[in-house]
């Protein structure tokens, strides 16, 4: 499958993961203690296919259900594509189609802002300093923090000559591109975030890059940066759902108190569709109590209405 065309034809930043899942899978050992990639292909069956569901999701009652998943559809689509060009090594049905799986209906819990900003400074303190800008940037402006590793985020997005009030942000993962205004009439947005920038070496085109003790200074990978992320929350005492990913989620459930239209919020997030942007913002106190002052005064309108129009009458009878 990793010769094939149709994985030549995956974006580069997705082919690692593809790898990373198809050869775990492989590495599966069987009660025989031969490693599932060494069987024939006639031999997974569709019971054999649960099991192997069973044992990526960690038994049972396992929790590992997006990677479990993930995996599945990465090997549904991998047994097509090499049973077209090699139909004679494989069963007639793929054993992957029609898998009965399970999924996690929690949803991510946000990062409030003191939160994002702790996990800065956490990062910061255990000596990451590029690092601790993603917290900061996933919050304010929305960016996912996988496309900030990547180097979609560069300094010279920052603040450009052409439009000097913003910072291109750019979405990889659908492909829009949004000019974030920064000020406006003297006035910053993200003061707070813009003054920790100001602090950072600007010797390579992306934001951020790592310290450079070991050589050149160059982009993070993503896992790497997910373990040092842990052990900055960790050692700061942060609650553990305090992630990089949630850190963008409170910045979007951040729209939701400010009360922005969806079209506002879409407009600075880059989603495409109500539907995907709402997945974002979560229910909060904060959202219940204007709802709720904005219930009342419609009450208290609508009784002061009804006032007027009983009274009407009687003051004409006494005119």
């Amino acid at each position: 499958y990793m010769r094939s065309p149709a994985f030549e034809k995956l974006k580069e930043r997705t082919k690692p993961s593809y790898r990373y899942q198809l050869r775990a899978l492989a590495d599966i050992e069987t009660k025989t203690g031969v490693r599932l990639g060494e069987l024939p292909s006639k031999s997974i069956t569709p019971a054999a296919v649960d099991k192997i569901y069973e044992k990526l999701r960690g038994g049972k009652d396992g929790t590992r259900l997006r990677h479990a998943n993930h995996t599945i559809d990465i090997a549904k689509k991998a047994w097509t594509v090499v049973q077209r060009t090699h139909p004679l090594q494989f069963q007639l049905a793929n054993p992957f189609v029609g898998l009965t799986r399970f999924r996690n209906t929690q949803t991510i819990k946000h990062a409030t802002r003191a939160e994002a900003y702790a996990l800065s400074e956490a990062i910061l303190d255990h000596g990451h300093p590029h690092l601790a800008a993603i917290p900061l940037i996933c919050f304010e402006w929305l960016q996912r923090p996988e496309n900030i590793l990547a180097g979609h985020l560069r300094w010279t997005d920052y603040r450009p000559t052409e439009r000097p009030d913003c910072v291109r942000i750019v979405h990889h993962k659908t492909g829009e591109v949004v000019w974030h205004p920064l000020s406006a009439g003297g006035e910053r947005f993200y003061p707070e975030l813009e003054s920790y920038l100001a602090t950072l070496s600007r010797n390579t085109i992306p934001i951020v890059v790592s310290p450079g003790q070991r050589g050149a200074a160059k982009p993070y990978s993503f896992s790497y940066a997910k373990r040092i992320v842990r052990e900055a929350r960790r050692a700061a005492g942060l609650p553990e759902h305090v992630t990089m990913t949630a850190c963008r989620h409170g910045g979007m459930t951040e729209l939701g108190d400010a009360e922005l239209t969806e079209q506002g919020v879409m407009s600075l997030s880059g989603h495409r569709t109500p539907d995907a942007a709402r997945g974002y913002i979560k229910k909060t106190d904060i959202q219940r109590l204007a709802a709720a002052r904005k219930r009342r005064a419609w009450v208290q309108e609508l009784e002061h209405s009804k006032n007027e129009s009983q009274n009407e009458p009687r003051i004409r009878e006494s005119e």
